[in-house]
């Protein structure tokens, strides 16, 4: 008998990992949002319930090593996330365990949210709307507004989901600048222009962050980042709060070098009492960038798929270390 531990999730039900892992013979499936309510994200609390599990899925509950080092024959964690952040990679490879993500389940939906954020910035829509619903609406208040055409647009980070902005916004914008230093074709992509992170910054009107976070980019947007940019620029962010230190961010808005800010992610999950949320010249959105039924449902199935594929042909669909 294999046994399938889920720590936590906020989806409605189980019904596309349960049609996932009826191909699995014999299987007990223990869902701690029955033993917990919203289930169980705390490595102590965790350790009891996963001691002999085969394989973990997970959605925000931190897998440290100590619970990597207390199971017996996990064979995968499986994330219910592109990111696996909350998840101890080296310990688990250390300990032969796959680490399985869903790199390919919303692309289009954070695109589009960046693009959201992009325009608003842009077009100063939500300002605008907290001006004029706080009876204060003078058009100098929201200005400057600059035409798009003449403007640049820098993608830090080139992966599924900034090439997806590329795609849809070089229409928009005079230039897309690029900075990753991983792609390897540049050539492939003739109609944008791969440069170094400060010369990719410092020419830009506009900033989107697209990359993971990990040691190498944490913070990567800081004081001295901040210096580099251009008076006024506009900053996104749709990856990982933890890519922007939050203090520099506030100082840079309230110097007016950052003149406006779009964010679906932020240094904590708290997003109501998060301190940009109240500043005029941000728009925080609660890390909804990812969401779409369809997008909600593909995530769920290619989990589960993580799982069955593991336990029955000995390696996941998706993962990100090496065994």
């Amino acid at each position: 008998m294999m046994k399938i531990v889920i720590a936590d999730y906020y989806y409605p039900d189980l019904k596309e990992e349960y049609k996932v892992f009826d191909r699995l013979e014999e299987v007990e499936v223990v869902d701690l949002t029955k033993i917990a309510e919203g289930g169980i994200k705390d490595p102590a609390a965790l350790i009891p319930y996963v001691k002999d599990a085969d394989a973990l899925i997970v959605q925000f509950a931190t897998i440290d090593k100590s619970v990597i080092d207390s199971m017996e024959r996990c064979k995968v964690i499986a994330r219910y996330a592109i990111g696996v952040d909350t998840i101890d990679v080296e310990a688990a490879g250390a300990k032969g365990i796959y680490v399985a993500n869903v790199p390919d389940y919303c692309i289009g939906e954070v695109a589009d949210t960046a693009i959201a954020h992009i325009m608003n910035a842009q077009r100063k829509i939500a300002l605008a709307n907290r001006l004029l619903l706080a009876k204060e609406f003078d058009m100098d208040k929201i200005r400057p507004v600059r035409r798009m055409e003449n403007e640049v647009l820098c993608l830090i980070g080139f992966g599924h989901i900034a090439r997806n902005v590329a795609g849809k916004m070089k229409a928009f914008f005079k230039e897309i600048v690029v900075y990753d230093p991983y792609v390897k074709d540049c050539a492939s992509y003739p109609e944008f222009r791969f440069l170094s992170f400060e010369e990719a910054v410092s020419g830009a009107d506009v900033i989107s962050l697209h990359v993971p976070l990990n040691g190498s980019t944490a913070h990567m947007l800081s004081d001295g980042a901040f210096h580099m940019m251009k008076d006024g620029v506009a900053v996104i962010n749709t990856a990982r709060g933890g890519l922007i230190d939050e203090a520099a961010l506030i100082k840079a808005l309230d110097s007016g070098k950052v003149g406006y800010c779009g964010l679906d992610v932020a240094a904590t999950e708290d997003f109501a009492h998060s301190p940009l949320l109240s500043m005029e010249h941000v728009l925080l959105t609660p890390h909804m960038g990812w969401c779409s039924e369809e997008a909600i449902v593909e995530l769920q199935r290619k989990t589960a798929e993580n799982v069955a594929e593991t336990l029955l042909n000995g390696k996941p669909r998706y993962c990100v270390n090496k065994i």
